[in-house]
């Protein structure tokens, strides 16, 4: 058994009881309980600590995570030791008043990790979503980012890895002081220490950090300087040296944030969609179908289940063996029907086990949206039910304002704005290892300075292994496209 008070009173208070029993039947509010760990905040003389129980988490737990090739997270032992080895490293953390632990056999042991409890501090995730980011200027803003990084940084370089790194974790002063800006980090319970700290859990770490921080309003650049401060370089040199690892980074964060957003949308998936949220899926004898909530849906479904009424009501953009493309009007606002054929049983066993171009299309537009790709917002999508392969499905998106790309270089538009445009695309797609898969210039349209990606039937997330290849094949056929224009070629050729 092992037991170590840093604090009188607590000292006192523990002296002569069975300890773990006590921790457990102690008064407190309760914070956390989850499996075998509870958290709770507790007075002792006016003064208030937070007590992190530790139970036994059984052989069960500990072979799971060992065949899961996880490190099991037993006891309170390892936030004790991260939170000493912060505070040797000068980093700010908690300080710890007390711990114990007893039992040698690490399924059943038992212990328990008491710190002070910070005061006027608030997390950054509260920080975040009281709106307290808002009234910060530009000076202000800066600072908290490329603090928050050096901070990051700082306990890396230590040979500290976090494993539960999110807003929440680090906490500010209630009253920041920008002039000597303090951030403290907190839960430490799953941490490692090693003497370098491993490109995978770095990619862990300041991916599920990112994840935590979408939703705010952080802007491209803030990205950018927290990357920069990170990896305390020029903007020049991280893109030159660390690309590789920040599209890593930036993979896993918008994986983290988009996953489970985007599990209520695959099409035979028993997640139901958010009350609040504005789609809805249905299906019947005759396939699926995910829709928006705003639709007039009884209309839309008699144009996709009527393809020869959908032809002479609407306006035919494209009729091709694989491939129907209708304009048409309904109540006031233009669609674009789009169903993708099966040519043939050939082509049909061949897409057995693929999605649908319908469905890629959904997702892609989910994908590209989170990193301010603009694209055409689909409202809803139908997938026939079929054997072997034999489905066809329709995407049906808004009709955009704008013209093609192709057709505006004609026009002469503003090139620096084609120009920005396509490289901010290509830069774009790199951090989510996307590939467009038809990327040429008929394929996106332009309205005012913004460039809007269409036909992302062939789009899709791609393996490290893959993407440099797909992303040079798209830029190769985007400049293919531009080939006629040499000026234009040339300038976009030297920037992706």
């Amino acid at each position: 058994m092992k037991q170590i008070f840093f604090d009188n009173e607590l000292q006192d208070l523990f002296k002569e009881k069975a300890s773990f029993s006590f921790a457990e039947e102690i008064e407190g509010e309760t914070y956390r309980k989850h499996a075998n760990r509870i958290t709770k905040r507790i007075e002792v003389n006016e003064k208030r600590y937070f007590l992190k129980i530790h139970g036994p988490v059984g052989w069960r737990e500990v072979l799971k995570n060992l065949i899961q090739l996880k490190v099991p997270v037993i006891g309170a032992l390892r936030e004790f030791n991260a939170i000493k080895h912060l505070s040797q490293s000068s980093i700010n953390s908690l300080e710890v008043v007390g711990f114990f632990q007893e039992g040698i056999n690490p399924a059943n042991s038992r212990s328990f990790l008491i710190t002070k409890e910070l005061e006027e501090t608030i997390s950054l995730e509260d920080f975040f979503l009281e709106g307290l980011h808002k009234r910060l200027s530009f000076k202000q803003k800066k600072i908290l980012i490329e603090q928050t990084a050096k901070t990051i940084r700082q306990i890396h370089d230590s040979g500290l890895n976090h494993r539960d790194l999110y807003l929440c974790h680090l906490h500010v002063e209630k009253e920041i002081n920008f002039e000597d800006l303090k951030i403290t980090t907190i839960d430490l319970h799953r941490s490692q220490i090693r003497n370098n700290v491993p490109e995978r859990w770095l990619i862990k770490d300041l991916g599920g950090f990112l994840h935590s921080a979408m939703g705010f309003g952080l802007t491209e650049r803030d990205c950018y300087r927290f990357f920069k401060t990170y990896f305390s370089c020029s903007f020049k040199e991280l893109c030159k040296q660390h690309s590789v690892l920040v599209s890593k980074i930036l993979d896993r964060a918008f994986s983290m944030y988009l996953k489970p957003r985007l599990k209520p949308f695959k099409i035979v998936s028993t997640s139901p969609f958010p009350e609040s949220s504005i789609f809805s899926k249905d299906q019947d004898k005759s396939g699926r179908w995910l829709f928006n909530k705003e639709i007039p849906l009884n209309l839309f479904m008699e144009f996709i289940k009527d393809e020869d009424l959908l032809i002479s009501e609407g306006k035919v953009i494209k009729d091709e063996e694989g491939h129907l493309v209708v304009e048409i009007e309904i109540q006031g606002t233009n669609y674009f029907f789009k169903k993708y054929r099966i040519k043939n049983l050939t082509h049909g066993l061949s897409r057995v086990f693929k999605q649908t171009r319908a469905y890629n299309s959904w997702v892609a537009y989910n994908w590209m949206t989170a990193v301010g790709i603009q694209t055409s917002e689909p409202v809803l999508i139908y997938i026939q039910k079929g054997f072997f392969g034999k489905r066809n499905s329709f995407l049906v998106t808004r009709a955009i304002a704008g013209q093609r790309l192709d057709e505006a270089i004609s026009n002469n538009v503003d090139s620096e704005v084609i120009v920005s445009g396509i490289v901010a695309f290509f830069k774009k797609l790199s951090w989510i290892n996307f590939s467009h898969g038809d990327a040429k210039s008929s394929n996106f349209f332009i309205f005012k300075k913004s460039i809007i990606a269409l036909d992302l039937d062939t789009a899709g997330k791609q393996g490290f292994s893959s993407i440099k290849k797909n992303i040079s094949k798209d830029k190769k056929r985007m400049l293919k496209s531009l080939a006629n224009q040499p000026s234009l070629h040339q300038r976009v050729s030297k920037r992706i």
